[in-house]
């Protein structure tokens, strides 16, 4: 068996502590100051009010050149040429477990803190850097790095616990140039969010974040990818292209080899909108990607799918029950893996007016991950080895979801409720998401989800093995109880 595990490993079973909503946003748009997609990476009908600066006398400014008497009239420095902002996000989440009872219900607080510079001295230079501190006072002061939970089930990425981070922790999310070059190439140089596809909860064409996005989370809170994105537009011709040096995906490239590359091609005609791209990686072999929607009738709809050369992961298959005191390297065996493998993802949506000036969206998602498993008794080898990966686990998933604005005047409440299925284990999760504007820059947001179907499925997680070894370590026994619900409170601040 080709697979390495560090010795900690084994402790970390008996040290397990369920959690959820722990994993770690997308594109910062160039084009305005950021917003709400631009720090949390998902469109929101909420924008921050503009914040009035007095114009700076031009004879004060440092960013006006000496030979210039006036370049802000000229447009060659712009008025107020740096933004400091930022957001706080403070969120509760608790869940309910079979036989721990209200007082042993797993409990997490998560702060995030933004905080950005933003830079535009003129109309074809902008500078942004964004930084983030995460807190969590329900943990200790260090806290094993790799012990991630998805929102969607009590499961974890992975048992690892070689290596820990510290609580708090200060991250480094984005911090890029952008500039023409000649008007006719834009550049984006330095770490940044570029998300590609058009399905709303499984993006197989994602490929260009290291981390797979948790649909169920309100905002997209992963961090951002070093990279140099070159963006060519065809205007007459309604199309885009992109060519994109990567220089920290999947890892960091010490060396030239070990650099990856992304092309990409847009085209619009009429209300159809298609992209294809190629992604290579240094040592890794490439993978396609294609996406497209359009218009038909009352209705959108859309289809993305990406061609995998090789297994995004390590392959396994369980030989045998977990019996007591068995060596886990003949309970479980690796499979040889050969390509291609085929991710596809699409739906169809249907927008409504619920009431007066009150819009409604229904829509449902499929998707069919090739590289999936139909059932889940290999998810305890799965965890073990750190190749589980929620909401691309199953063979075969689907989604129902409505979303509507709320019957109040202002519009400042949203309601949406979603229902995901793992088709091949046979596991549910539905949620029910409020959000509520109460003033101009907070914003008060809640959920509550069940969990249901097959126990130990990847929505209804339960995990219960007896003591392993493994090539010779103790393994201890681990169970982990069914999670019935999760409930969870947040206020999110713009500064």
């Amino acid at each position: 068996m080709s697979a390495r595990l560090n010795p900690a490993t084994a402790a970390a079973w008996t040290s397990l502590i369920v959690s959820v909503g722990l994993l770690p946003a997308t594109s910062a748009r160039a084009d305005d100051r950021p917003d709400e997609s631009a720090m949390f990476g998902t469109p929101t009908t909420e924008k921050s009010a503009d914040k009035a600066t007095p114009a700076s006398p031009p004879s004060t400014s440092p960013l006006v050149p000496t030979s210039e008497k006036d370049a802000f009239a000229s447009g060659k420095v712009l008025d107020n040429p740096l933004q400091i902002g930022g957001r706080y996000y403070q969120r509760m989440l608790i869940s309910g477990q079979s036989g721990t009872g209200a007082e042993g219900a797993p409990l997490s607080a998560p702060l995030q803190l933004d905080g950005f510079l933003d830079g535009r001295p003129n109309d074809r230079l902008r500078g942004f850097v964004n930084a983030r501190m995460y807190y969590d006072p329900a943990r200790g002061s260090t806290s094993a790095s790799s012990l991630q939970f998805s929102s969607a089930s009590a499961a974890p990425t992975t048992l690892s616990t070689a290596s820990t981070t510290s609580n708090p922790q200060v991250s480094l999310d984005q911090a890029w140039l952008k500039f023409d070059i000649g008007h006719t190439v834009f550049a984006t140089v330095g770490k940044q969010h570029v998300k590609w596809g058009t399905a709303r909860f499984w993006n197989p064409t994602d490929f260009l974040h290291v981390q797979r996005r948790d649909p169920l989370l309100p905002y997209d809170l992963r961090l951002g990818n070093a990279m140099a994105k070159f963006e060519l537009p065809w205007e007459s011709r309604h199309a885009n292209f992109y060519a994109i040096a990567l220089f920290d995906n999947p890892q960091p490239a010490s060396q030239l080899g070990q650099l990856g590359g992304a092309f990409r091609a847009e085209k619009v005609w009429g209300d159809l909108e298609v992209g294809a791209e190629l992604i290579a990686r240094g040592g890794r072999g490439p993978v396609y990607g294609a996406d497209a929607s359009t218009a038909l009738g009352p209705f959108d709809v859309y289809i993305e799918g990406a061609l995998l050369t090789q297994a995004p992961s390590a392959q396994y298959r369980i030989n045998s029950g977990f019996a007591a005191g068995a060596d886990l390297s003949t309970l479980v065996s690796e499979v040889p893996t050969s390509g291609p493998y085929g991710q596809v993802a699409a739906g169809i949506t249907h927008t409504f007016g619920w009431k007066d000036n009150r819009q409604a969206t229904v829509g449902v998602e499929y998707f069919y991950n090739q590289a999936g498993y139909s059932d889940a008794s290999v998810y305890p080898a799965l965890i073990f080895f750190g190749q589980y990966q929620p909401f691309y686990t199953g063979r075969h998933y689907a989604a129902i979801y409505l979303t509507a604005e709320g019957p109040d005047a202002e519009k400042r409440t949203s309601f949406t409720f979603s229902t995901l299925g793992n088709l091949s284990d046979k596991s549910f999760i539905s949620r029910l998401d409020f959000s509520w504007r109460v003033l101009t820059y907070l914003t008060f947001e809640s959920f509550a989800s069940a969990h249901y179907g097959t126990q130990g499925g990847e929505f209804n997680f339960a995990l219960s093995t007896p003591a392993l070894t493994y090539q010779g370590t103790a393994v201890s026994a681990v169970s982990i109880p069914v999670t019935f619900f999760d409930v969870g409170l947040g206020l999110r601040m713009s500064l």
